[in-house]
C-alpha cells in the first residue's frame, strides 16, 4: 500500500520560527465506492510571526501514523506481553498502520481481518504480503466475532456508527484498541465491551468526554462512572497510574485523536522537505 505525503510548501528564510495550525476532516462513506477513503483529512499551518501559510498537507497518511504510533504505545503498556494473535476489523488506511505498528512492539504470529466487503479484506491482505520484511500469517475471517473470539488484541478501525463486534465474544485478557469513534454519534464498540474493560485509557480525557461514542453512550445510560476512564496512556508511561493487573483482565485504548500531534506531525514532515528543498537550491 503505497502512501504519498503531497505538500504545498512556500520557501522561506527563517524555517526554525514556530507555527500555529489546524486540522479538517469530512466522512464520506460512499467514497469506498469510488476508491477514495472515507475520511480525507487537511492539515494547514501558519507562521506565529506574520500569519502567513506555510503548508497545507494531505494528512491522511500521517494521521494514520500518528494513531497508529498511539495505539502501538498503548498496546504495550496494557495488553499481555504473550498476545499472539491479532484482529484488525475494518481495512482502510488505519488499518494497515495499526498492523505494522503493533506487529513492531508484540510477537504476533497470526492477524484475522474482517470488513463488510471481503474482497477489500482480500486486497489488504495482499497490500500486506508486499511490505519487506512482513511475513505474518493474515487471513480473512468469516466474521467480526470469529475475528475477535480468536484475538490476544483487537483493533476496530472504522466509520461506523453501530458496534462492529459483540462485546461478549471477547475472551479473558484481550486488550482492544477503539481507533474510529470520533463524533459521540458513532459506536465501533458496544455496551457489553466497555463494561467488561477493567480500565479505560485514552490520549486525550477532554476529548473523549466531548466526543467519543464509544464511551459518552454507555455513560449516559448510567452503565458505567467517569472514574472508569483512568487516564493518558502518559499517565501508564509515567507510572502516575496503573493499566493492567491481572492476566484476565480485558483493557480498552480509545482513541479521540489530538490535533496538537497531527500538527507536531505534520510540521517535521514539512521541515524535513524543506531542508531537502534548500540542500538542493
Amino acid at each position: 500500500m503505497k502512501k504519498r505525503l503531497n505538500l504545498s510548501i512556500a520557501y522561506r528564510k527563517y524555517p526554525t520560527k514556530g507555527f500555529f495550525g489546524s486540522k479538517f476532516s469530512s466522512n464520506f462513506s460512499a467514497n469506498l465506492n469510488n476508491g477514495l477513503p472515507a475520511t480525507i483529512s487537511t492539515i494547514s499551518f501558519y507562521s506565529d510571526q506574520t500569519g502567513q501559510l506555510e503548508a497545507v498537507v494531505e494528512a491522511n497518511a500521517l494521521t494514520a501514523i500518528k494513531t497508529a504510533a498511539s495505539a502501538a504505545v498503548a498496546t504495550e503498556l496494557l495488553s499481555r506481553t504473550d498476545s499472539s494473535c491479532l484482529a484488525i476489523i475494518g481495512s482502510g488506511v488505519q488499518a494497515f498502520d495499526q498492523v505494522l505498528a503493533i506487529c513492531a512492539i508484540r510477537d504476533i504470529g497470526e492477524v484475522s481481518v474482517y470488513d463488510l466487503d471481503p474482497a477489500r479484506a482480500e486486497k489488504f491482505i495482499g497490500f500486506l504480503k508486499e511490505v519487506d520484511g512482513f511475513s505474518v500469517e493474515s487471513k480473512v475471517a468469516p466474521s467480526a466475532e470469529a475475528a475477535v473470539s480468536e484475538a490476544d488484541i483487537v483493533c476496530t478501525c472504522t466509520t461506523s456508527r453501530k458496534p462492529v463486534f459483540k462485546g461478549s465474544a471477547l475472551r479473558p485478557g484481550t486488550h482492544v484498541n477503539a481507533i474510529g469513534s470520533y463524533t459521540p454519534e458513532m459506536q465501533e464498540i458496544d455496551f457489553d465491551t466497555v463494561t467488561r474493560a477493567s480500565c479505560i485509557f485514552t490520549e486525550h480525557v477532554d476529548g473523549l468526554w466531548a466526543a467519543a461514542g464509544d464511551i459518552l453512550q454507555p455513560f449516559d445510560k448510567g452503565l458505567i462512572e467517569k472514574g472508569k476512564v483512568k487516564g493518558l496512556v502518559g499517565d501508564l508511561l509515567s507510572g502516575s497510574v496503573s493499566g493492567r493487573e491481572s492476566q484476565d483482565e480485558i483493557t480498552l485504548y480509545e482513541s479521540v485523536g489530538s490535533a496538537v500531534l497531527d500538527l507536531a506531525l505534520a510540521v517535521e514532515a514539512f521541515r524535513s522537505v524543506s531542508n531537502a528543498t534548500r540542500s538542493n537550491i
